[in-house]
């Protein structure tokens, strides 16, 4: 008999909240974990580069992972193609139902890597290699496995998916409490599967999809274990749900959401088409008002040709240039500086390549600096600090929303204020009341190849005190080379003033990067002494994509060992109201990082308001030119 269990749903997680304005068709079907699959099983497809989605998956309670006809569990999970041929998965696994309180925590988290050995051609299947990381404690869903995919055509539109592959009997975890979890590569052992209460892809496995285009499909499948079959249906080219039956037995149902990150927005691919028309085509009068307000600090020069401005709406420095030369199509301008805090930061041309050069010592004044073209700045900021993992208390989050300002005093000098508003806060025992926001000035310096960043005032991450960045950085080469200084000190806000400590924690950190200019991805080894007299080294690999930034890392210090990833994306609608004096906005970047660990200050550091090297990665000519049509 086919029984149904309902569950008892959670929230589904949306990462990056951007990409729901993407629109590149991308196919959606996942497995179980989220990978590109079956039901159950995985496959070797190959994704399309910086193919993102996301979704959930319901499975019953006589196939539950972990409490095996106990409980039925609810995934979550997001899969990104980081990389050409090279995937990341992050899944949660959550019990339903659950009877005693902190039996679940927050749930079973799990990190796992996808590997396209071969591409599929002609003759030959797709063939690719499927790892899980081995640093979790309990991996309910993990998969090690060597898969192969091939695609047959049938007819007209209709297609058979086939895949068959071979799942490790055996996996790596950790025996460890959470309690402890300072060292993600201590205690590791070997599990077999055979001992688990559901042994998920252990031995070999296969099945096929017979499908209608990218539209909807057939699945079958034996997962190891039980034979399963499913239906799914792709909907406005993006959004797919599915559902199917375990073993003749009990039914599992899934939703997922697919996108790629790569494109522009269609308005800004339709500007580009405009501009590389013979001739161009001008932008209506109305047009080139509204964009030209979007700038601020404009300067055209009628005799060196070039166009220096600054803009603060948009993460992305190449959307400000194709508005840019979409408002200014007959300037006879030759090229483009942009400016940072009134500095300018180079000197770029556009033709089908972008171009990029230093600014001579004599060009270096030639933008002015006026403070009454800048508009009075206002942006909301979300803030937002997790600790994932008790079991008593799921998720420990300190939340707020700020409403924050940038005063600009002369060139490169900005004061940096606003009021904070707490949402949440459950990690420390601070009261939750309506306080400034981090208080700072900057100094920003650009001399050519050598770029600095000095603050000083009250930081995030309840740090006072000083921070100077340097950083070598040819923004058209692969290395850049940089230095980081800081001494600072313990503050927080209590009802009845500020708490301070003594500013006696000093940071020291160096650190050089490489670029590689095809797919965007910068490699970096940092290391030195962090906060706490924490001393260890770091290692980050960070993807740029069009309008975000994903970056994995594993780092080894004084106080432990662990691994994560971070992103920085655009908070959406940016632009609220603006008019000719004042701006009001969302927040150009939100950045977040999460590590495995917890507790311990492995690698802990405060943040100011931007990293350099983060900023001027933004500002490579192979990042803009990976944009170019």
């Amino acid at each position: 008999m086919i029984q149904f269990v309902r569950s008892r749903r959670g929230n589904v997680l949306f990462p990056f909240l951007l990409a729901l304005c993407l629109s590149t068709h991308v196919h959606a079907q996942t497995n179980i974990s989220g990978k590109p699959g079956l039901i159950y099983i995985p496959t070797a497809r190959q994704t399309d580069d910086a193919a993102f989605q996301f979704g959930y998956h319901f499975n019953p309670i006589h196939y539950g992972f972990r409490f095996n006809r106990k409980n039925s569990e609810g995934i979550y999970f997001a899969n990104l193609t980081l990389l050409p041929r090279l995937e990341i998965n992050v899944n949660l696994l959550r019990i339903n139902n659950e009877v005693k309180r902190g039996q679940k925590g927050i749930g079973d988290r799990q990190l796992d890597i996808k590997y396209l050995l071969l591409k599929e051609t002609s003759k030959l299947p797709s063939v690719a290699i499927i790892v899980s990381a081995p640093f979790g404690i309990d991996n309910s869903l993990s998969t090690n496995a060597l898969v192969a995919s091939k695609t047959l055509r049938l007819g007209n539109r209709f297609y058979a998916d086939v895949t068959a592959g071979f799942g490790s009997p055996i996996h790596l975890q950790r025996d460890e409490s959470e309690k402890s979890n300072y060292n993600i590569l201590g205690n590791l052992e070997i599990i077999k599967k055979k001992d688990l209460a559901y042994r998920y892809l252990s031995g070999p496995f296969g099945g096929f999809n017979l499908r209608f285009d990218n539209k909807a499909g057939f699945m079958a499948e034996w997962d190891s274990q039980h034979f399963n079959t499913g239906l799914y249906a792709t909907l406005f080219k993006r959004w797919t749900v599915q559902a199917g039956v375990l073993n003749f037995d009990q039914v599992t149902f899934g939703t997922s959401y697919a996108l790629n990150m790569l494109p522009l927005p269609k308005r800004l691919r339709n500007y580009q088409e405009a501009a590389r028309a013979k001739p161009a085509k001008p932008a209506p009068v109305s047009e080139k008002e509204k964009l030209l307000n979007n700038f601020e600090n404009l300067t055209i020069g009628s005799d060196s040709g070039k166009i220096a401005y600054e803009q603060r709406l948009y993460r992305n420095p190449y959307v400000g240039m194709v508005e840019m030369e979409r408002a200014l199509p007959d300037s006879n301008r030759r090229e483009f500086v942009p400016l940072f805090q009134g500095v300018p930061i180079g000197a770029y041309s556009i033709g089908k390549r972008i171009g990029y050069r230093q600014l001579a010592k004599n060009e270096m004044h030639l933008p002015r600096f006026l403070l009454n073209k800048y508009k009075f700045d206002f942006w909301l900021q979300p803030v937002f600090a997790a600790n994932f993992g008790y079991r008593e208390k799921t998720l420990q989050s300190n939340t707020s929303l700020l409403l924050q300002t940038q005063f600009y005093l002369w060139k490169g000098m900005a004061l940096n204020a606003g009021v904070l508003f707490p949402i949440t806060n459950d990690m420390d025992n601070r009261p939750k009341i309506i306080r400034p926001a981090p208080l700072f000035l900057n100094q920003f310096l650009a001399f050519g190849k050598h770029f600095v960043s000095a603050s000083a005032g009250y930081f995030y991450n309840d740090q006072y005190g000083v921070n100077v960045q340097y950083r070598h950085h040819d923004l058209s080469g692969p290395w850049s080379f940089g230095l980081e200084g800081g001494l600072t000190g313990l503050y927080y806000y209590t009802k009845t003033g500020i708490y301070y400590e003594n500013v006696d924690n000093l940071l020291l950190i160096a650190d050089a990067a490489y670029r590689l200019s095809k797919p965007d991805v910068t490699l970096k080894l940092s290391g030195g002494r962090y906060l706490a007299g924490d001393e260890g080294a770091r290692f980050d690999l960070i993807r740029q994509f069009t309008n975000a930034e994903v970056g994995l890392y594993i780092m080894k210090t004084n106080n432990g060992t662990t691994a994560g990833f971070n992103f920085a994306v655009p908070i959406p609608p940016g632009k609220i109201a603006q008019g000719k004096k004042a701006r009001f906005r969302t927040t150009d970047e939100f950045r977040w990082e999460y590590s495995y660990t917890r507790g311990f200050r492995i690698g802990e550091r405060y943040r100011t308001g931007y990293q350099l090297d983060q900023k001027l990665r933004q500002y490579h000519t192979d990042y803009f030119n990976r944009q170019r049509p």
